[in-house]
Order: C-alpha cells, then sequence, then structure tokens
C-alpha cells in the first residue's frame, strides 16, 4: 500500500473518478488535470484534503497543488489510473523520471509546463500556434537548466576573478574556469538534441548525434576553407561565399558555426522524429536497429546543413541589414526594437550577428553603438525574476529566481528566460517592454561604448579612454534604472494579481 493512496483516492473521488480524466500531469508543485468534464470536480473539496494546499481551475486546466512531495504522490496516482482504465493514461517509458526537471505527461503529450516557474498548462487542442511553440521550447530547455545555471555562474566567478586581478586572462585558472563555463554554451546543440529528442518522441541519443556535428571541431573552418567557389545573392546585402558543397549542392554555414544556438537542432529533431516514425512504419522490423539510426542521421544531418541551418543564416543576415538601416532613421526607434526583440533573438539563436556588429565596430572604430542598446536587457530581466522571487510562495521557483537574477548580473540572461519568464508569457512580454524603454533611452542619446559593457561590470566600458567622459556611462546608468523600475512595477503587481503563479 502506498503512502499515498488515501491522498489520491481523495482526488479521484472529488474529480469525477478516474474516468473522468483524460492527461494528467506535474510539475514541481502541482498534480495538472485535463478533465472530461470540469463540472464533476469540487475544487472546494480537494482544498479541505490533508496534503492538499489548494485547488483551482486555470486555463482549462485543474490544478491540485500538493507541494514538493507532488513527485511522489503522482508516481501512486499513475497505476490507479492504469488500472481503471482511464483514457490516456499510460504510464511513458520516461513518467515519475527527472520529475525536478521537467513535467510529466501521463499520455505522452507534448503539453507540458515549465516546473520552475509553475507556469499553468493549457489544453493542447485549446491552445494557440505560440503557446505550443513557447511551451515546446520551455519543455526542451528545462532539462538542462541546472547545469545552464551552474556553468553560467562559474563564468560570472571568472569574471569577478579578473577584475579583480586575482587571475589573469590565458593562465591556467582562467583557461580551466573558461572552459567549464563555456562547455554548455559550446555545445548546447548536443543537450539540446537529446531533450528535443525525447520532447518530439525521437531517439534521444539521435539528437545527440545530431547535435554533436553540427558544432564538430573545425567543421566552419574545414567548410568555409580556399577560396570561394562561387557567391549566392551577389550584390545583395545577403551576399555569401560558398566554398564547399555537398553533392553538387551548396553548403551556406555561419561564420560562428551552430555554437550556442537553439533553434536549429530544434527544427532538425523536429524534422527527423517524423522522419524516424516514417521509417519504423516502412521498414521491416528486424532492419530497423540499424538502419532506422543510420538514415535517420544522414539525412537529418544533412537536411539541417543544407536547408534548416541557411534559414536560421537568411534570418540573421536580415535582422542585421534591418538594423543599420533603422538606426540611420532614428537611433531612438532602434534602442526600442533591439530592447524589445533582443531576448527573443536570443531564444531563436539570432542574436550573434548583433553582437558581431558590436565587436567589429569597436576593432575598426575605437566604438560602438550596438552593445549599449543590449546594456539593459539583462537588467530588466533582473528586475522581472526579482519580482517574481518576492512574489513566489514556491520554494524551487525563488532558489531558481537567485541563481538567475546572479547570472543576469554578468550578462548571461538563458537562465531567466528559460527558468522564469518564457515559460509565463505576461512575464515574459514585461521583460521586453523594460528593455524597449531602456533601450530607447539609450538609443535617443546616441550612447557608445569603448569597449565590452557585457555584465554590470562592463559599465566602465561606457567612459571615453581618450577624454574621461562620464556622460554615456551616467546615461546608461539612468535608462537602466528607469528600465529596471518600469520591469518591476509591472511585474510585481500582475504576479499579484495573477492566483496561478508560483
Amino acid at each position: 500500500m502506498g503512502h499515498y493512496d488515501k491522498l489520491n483516492d481523495f482526488i479521484l473521488e472529488h474529480i469525477g473518478g478516474a474516468a473522468n480524466v483524460n492527461e494528467v500531469a506535474h510539475c514541481m508543485t502541482r498534480l495538472r488535470f485535463t478533465l472530461h468534464d470540469n463540472a464533476l470536480a469540487d475544487t472546494q473539496a480537494l482544498a479541505s484534503a490533508p496534503g492538499v494546499l489548494g485547488a483551482q481551475f486555470s486555463n482549462n486546466q485543474l490544478q491540485v497543488i500538493i507541494g514538493t512531495t507532488v513527485g511522489d504522490v503522482y508516481d501512486e496516482l499513475l497505476p490507479k489510473l492504469a488500472a481503471s482504465g482511464a483514457e490516456d493514461a499510460g504510464v511513458g517509458a520516461n513518467a515519475g523520471q527527472q520529475r525536478n526537471a521537467e513535467t510529466q505527461p501521463a499520455s505522452g503529450s507534448a503539453a507540458a509546463a515549465s516546473p520552475i516557474a509553475d507556469a499553468p498548462v493549457e489544453d493542447r487542442t485549446k491552445q494557440t500556434l505560440l503557446n505550443r511553440i513557447l511551451a515546446t521550447i520551455t519543455k526542451i530547455i528545462t532539462p538542462v537548466l541546472g547545469v545552464l545555471m551552474g556553468c553560467s555562474l562559474v563564468l560570472g566567478l571568472q569574471s569577478v576573478l579578473v577584475a579583480t586581478g586575482a587571475i589573469q586572462s590565458g593562465d591556467g585558472t582562467y583557461v580551466i574556469l573558461n572552459a567549464i563555463g563555456n562547455a554548455i554554451f559550446t555545445f548546447f546543440p548536443v543537450l539540446l538534441g537529446y531533450t528535443a529528442a525525447k520532447a518530439f518522441g525521437s531517439d534521444g541519443f539521435i539528437g545527440m548525434i545530431v547535435g554533436a556535428a553540427l558544432v564538430f571541431p573545425n567543421f566552419a573552418a574545414d567548410l568555409g576553407k580556399g577560396d570561394p567557389l562561387f557567391t549566392l545573392f551577389a550584390g545583395t546585402p545577403f551576399s555569401t561565399d560558398v566554398h564547399s558543397t555537398f553533392l553538387g549542392i551548396p553548403v551556406i554555414f555561419p561564420e560562428n558555426g551552430y555554437t550556442s544556438t537553439v533553434i536549429p537542432i530544434i527544427l532538425a529533431m523536429f524534422f527527423i522524429s517524423r522522419f524516424e516514425l516514417w521509417l519504423k512504419s516502412k521498414l521491416p522490423h528486424a532492419t530497423q536497429f540499424t538502419f532506422v539510426p543510420f538514415l535517420t542521421i544522414l539525412v537529418g544531418v544533412v537536411a539541417t546543413l543544407l536547408v534548416l541551418g541557411p534559414i536560421a543564416n537568411l534570418l540573421s543576415d536580415a535582422i542585421t541589414v534591418a538594423l543599420q538601416w533603422l538606426y540611420a532613421l532614428s537611433p531612438a526607434i532602434a534602442g526600442a526594437v533591439v530592447g524589445f526583440f533582443y531576448t527573443p533573438l536570443v531564444i531563436l539563436g539570432l542574436h550573434w550577428p548583433l553582437v558581431a556588429i558590436g565587436i567589429n565596430n569597436l576593432s575598426t572604430l575605437g566604438s560602438d553603438f550596438i552593445m549599449p542598446l543590449i546594456y539593459v536587457v539583462p537588467l530588466a530581466q533582473m528586475a522581472v525574476v526579482f519580482a517574481v522571487w518576492l512574489r513566489s510562495r514556491n520554494t524551487e521557483t525563488r532558489q531558481i529566481c537567485v541563481t538567475a537574477m546572479i547570472s543576469d548580473f554578468f550578462c548571461i540572461i538563458e537562465p531567466s528566460i528559460y527558468g522564469v519568464t518564457l515559460p509565463v508569457k505576461r512575464r515574459f512580454a514585461i521583460t521586453c517592454l523594460g528593455s524597449m524603454i531602456g533601450g530607447a533611452i539609450v538609443g535617443a542619446f546616441h550612447v557608445v561604448n569603448y569597449a565590452s559593457t557585457i555584465g554590470v561590470l562592463g559599465i566602465v566600458g561606457f567612459v571615453n579612454p581618450k577624454t574621461g567622459d562620464v556622460t554615456n556611462m551616467l546615461i546608461v546608468i539612468a535608462a537602466s534604472l528607469i528600465a529596471m523600475a518600469c520591469s518591476f512595477a509591472a511585474a510585481f503587481l500582475t504576479e499579484k494579481k495573477d492566483p496561478s503563479a508560483a
């Protein structure tokens, strides 16, 4: 007899029985039921039960708040549903695992929530396309969030040690810390290949191989060496030199490769998962063990390099051209646009062109206008996360917020994005709007920097090294404070109004 038998029996009795359960999942604190008939659920009775902290409907889903023991309750609930023959109550191979990393749908549905933010999950049949995309990205990222934060903090430690003079760039300590901290960013597609494959119902190890192929050592150098064979889109802003082909098809490979990218590997695994299922339906069972991985990897990687990757490249080039035109038209508008869209670009892996332009400006002109527009983004993220930390009653959420804020301090915003803001669209929108306000102020005053402005410590990069003028630095400080104040106020007030927020 399980420890939570009585609790589970009580829950089932007051949600209309096991037969009323269409789907069940759990996050860090809540059981989340999609019911056939919501009217059969008695939320008042559920909330009064010992072991239940609350019950409510949100986005057509019944949320029964259990607390940190929800994973154990869920594990004992699944056999009861399976024994009753409840629809879609089967236990998947991964059910009950990684309970601190991701939501586990009992039916294998992709409609899972981010456990970190304890965000609501909508019935997949009623979700908009945007909701489904964001939910899928969040589900793919969430399992690697812990190590993402760990590596981010290592880079933060490295920055502090360098800034204080405790270590020097290039010495042994620096090299080791740099390798540890950047490992996840360098090989991000490998990890995401595994989690994306699982999210799409594919082989996780195939996903890892596809990700590894994208970041294979010297890939970019080997594909880009020698004189160009020809130039695509010559005479346009999208002009691209092609150095290599695959069976006569041009290989358009990004100059910086696919390290740190998110969208290419997700697109790849979406395609590959469908292709893998198709192969399994066509190939004799005796040949599938060998030929499914062989054909899936071969076709999947080639399709990614020849089609999906180049699409991302064209999007990057388009962003660069549009930004340069917009800044010439109006620096304030350019600042607002960059501030608003920078975080979504990070998710898409399309933010690197902006960084590349900034670095190039510094090296060729001695100053840059791009990176100052981005400077306020992590601070706006930090303000929203701080508001969530103040309002949240979830211990795990508060712990994630602390680590995310530390990472934001060093301009590493992925933990905040995937752990706190992206799972709840309202929070994500607030960070974009706050960043837009700060970016517009920076742009309006034509602020430039003279050295790297990464993280809060990079504020000194706005001081003119020739004249000692601190005007740009003061403007950026003011813009950052305004962006943070607006972001915090909006997040704090809306978190208070949302009873489903963690």
